[in-house]
């Protein structure tokens, strides 16, 4: 027992009454109201392709498509649609430039393909072959998707668009004051060269112009999401942390840092092939000499001579910022697979196993179970019932009982066939990328803390019993994740709807819960958002971010610049915790902004989301008409 403690407990056994208490009893007590706050991370969609036509209520301002005028209430393009038109380019020095030379505008958008569609009949990936399902010749700029694949409909999921690290730096030139390089970017490199035979290769990117695609919401595309802007806050300035995709995203969800690679936690080089080379083949104008997803994802960018390093260096020597690459660090910023199973055990490392060392990065779970905060990382399919109870499970047992042959004796067939279709069917499920603290050779070794990753059965237990711990992570299945591709924004919709009404079903539990909904990265897709450079790995482009909560201000469109960060910003604040490290960005002050910029005038500076908040007294008299009309939409969906 500690000396603070020894004092509690003598002076109240001589019964004085102290105002002295343990930290870690202080810890317990949030700030706000806020008792539970549950976040719930999706897939893969920009602010622009889900929100770009919303129209808030009057009052409220946006910065989407429809206000900037890129497209008309019908989704045509609209008089200013010149702003969002996609533009051929080319790097001059034959060397990777995140901000390419634009040359002359393109006459239509390369017709979307299919690529990363699931094929439901065979359960394989269709490949770069054109979506004849929209047309070839669509205007060169944004275009309305539910115009051609209604929302909702049985056969609603589109291609996926290249989301890479170096890809979206040269989309975005690092701030998206220009957003005409976007489509070029993806049709040039796509997803990068070193994805097998199958994969891009130079003249064959296997991108089309899926990424310009939009839902309409004001033509009647995704009902709930609108519903819950109009009712909640919605912000128009959250950000993706990281340039790139799902892994490093969610890396950054769990510790406001990134992911390095090291041997036994020390610093090393990791083999050849897994270093990135964003430098252009020869005779290539874009096509990057070592990326892709079996192949480059590692940068040394404190080293200004490794290739595409020094570019980016010199924006960040521009604006007299930080790169935060520690000197001989080899960074992942892109997709690797976690180094543990589910089962705790670790995987095999080498030059041809694309899965990144344990970390040693704090996290986020580490920091809440110091202060004796409860928490869980609810990620599905990590619980037996995500596996046995999915669609998924019978048929795939079918097809693995048909291939067991009959001969081998009971009971061992039948545990051969069992323990096939599971295995199978978790790794359809089970998000491994976005579980990253089964990353952290912490929090997996020690079992206190390794306790605290579960399933979406045990999530949905823990509501229905009202024992959900003060901060929860929530990562929906593979299949329902809004992942284009293999998933669609309706599957996320209505997972979000069935879990906000799980939650509103116990009105004690919602009463001082907050909800945040949002997703890892923006998949890839076109945005219109300024982007605030924060160091060398971002930030990254816009993504949506609602907070749903009885506190939520009503209807609300929040303009304070936020990203990943500020929800680990506010579980600090709200549950007095530190940050997790000296160089995590939840170190990085609130911002200031004046009342039309979308950019702090102190940079580089994040939010802690309170600006998405009314605790006043009034509020609280609002609280229950509003679950009442809540409680009635959802039921009535």
């Amino acid at each position: 027992m500690s000396s603070k403690n020894t004092f509690l407990y003598s002076s109240l056994a001589l019964g004085i009454t102290l105002t002295f208490y343990n930290e870690a009893v202080l810890a317990k007590s949030p700030i706000t109201p806020i008792q539970h706050l549950i976040v719930v991370v999706g897939e893969n969609v920009t602010f622009d392709t889900l929100y770009g036509a919303y129209q808030p209520a009057k009052g409220q301002r946006i910065k989407n498509l429809l206000s900037q005028g890129i497209i008309n209430v019908d989704g045509s393009p609209g008089p200013n649609f010149t702003k969002a038109l996609q533009h051929q380019g080319h790097n001059p020095a034959n060397a990777y430039s995140p901000r390419p030379k634009m040359d002359e505008a393109l006459d239509a958008l390369p017709q979307p393909l299919q690529i990363g569609i699931l094929d439901a009949n065979t359960f394989q990936f269709k490949g770069g072959i054109p979506d004849t399902r929209f047309p070839a010749d669509l205007p060169a700029g944004p275009f309305q998707i539910t115009k051609y694949v209604p929302y909702g409909s049985a056969d609603s999921a589109t291609g996926d668009p290249a989301h890479r690290f170096f890809q979206m730096w040269q989309q975005t030139g690092g701030n998206n004051r220009n957003l005409n390089l976007f489509t070029w970017v993806a049709t040039t490199v796509g997803t990068g060269g070193d994805n097998g035979v199958d994969g891009p290769r130079p003249g064959d990117a296997q991108q089309g112009g899926e990424l310009m695609g939009f839902f309409n919401m004001s033509e009647g595309d995704a009902p709930i999401f609108k519903q819950l802007a109009q009712t909640y806050a919605l912000s128009d300035n959250f950000h993706q942390s990281l340039m790139g995709g799902t892994g490093a995203n969610f890396f950054s969800i769990a510790t406001a840092d990134v992911a390095v690679y090291n041997t036994s936690g020390v610093l090393d080089t990791p083999p050849m092939n897994q270093i990135e080379n964003p430098d252009p083949q020869a005779g290539t104008e874009n096509f990057y000499t070592q990326d892709g997803y079996a192949g480059g994802s590692y940068v040394n960018c404190s080293d200004a001579k490794q290739p595409g390093v020094s570019s980016i260096l010199n924006i960040l020597k521009e604006k007299k910022l930080s790169s935060r690459c520690e000197k001989g660090a080899y960074y992942l910023v892109n997709n690797y697979d976690t180094p543990y199973n589910v089962d705790g055990t670790t995987k095999e490392l080498g030059a041809d196993k694309f899965v990144y060392p344990p970390q040693t990065v704090p996290t986020i779970g580490e920091a809440l179970s110091a202060k004796n905060v409860s928490w869980k990382w609810y990620s599905a399919g990590r619980d037996a019932g995500d596996i046995v109870n999915d669609s998924l499970y019978p048929l795939i047992r079918g097809v693995v009982d048909s291939q067991v042959p009959a001969a081998i004796p009971e009971p061992t067939r039948s545990q051969i066939v069992n323990t096939q279709a599971y295995a199978t069917t978790q790794t359809v499920v089970y998000n491994s990328i976005g579980d990253p603290l089964n990353g952290s050779s912490t929090v997996v070794n020690t079992p206190e803390l390794r306790d605290h990753l579960k399933g979406m059965e045990t999530f949905l237990n823990d509501v229905n019993d009202e024992s959900l711990p003060a901060v929860s992570f929530v990562v929906p299945k593979n299949l329902i994740s809004g992942h284009p591709g293999y998933s669609a924004p309706v599957r996320y919709e209505m997972f979000i709807n069935d879990l906000i009404s799980a939650v509103q079903s116990k009105p004690d539990l919602w009463a001082n819960t907050a909800i945040i909904i949002t997703t890892d990265e923006g998949g890839g897709y076109f945005d219109t958002g300024e982007i605030q450079n924060l160091d060398f790995f971002g930030d990254g482009p816009r993504i949506p971010m609602l907070v749903v909560s009885p506190y939520a201000k009503k209807g609300h469109v929040d303009h304070v610049y936020h990203d990943h960060a500020s929800i680990l910003k506010f579980i600090e604040y709200n549950w007095k915790l530190k940050p997790l490290s000296s160089r995590s960005r939840d170190n990085l002050p609130n911002p200031v902004q004046h009342k039309h910029d979308y950019l702090p005038a102190n940079q580089p500076a994040i939010g802690n989301l309170i600006s998405m908040f009314d605790f006043s007294d009034k509020h609280e008299s609002d609280d229950a008409e509003t679950h009442e009309q809540h409680h009635k939409t959802h039921s009535a969906k």
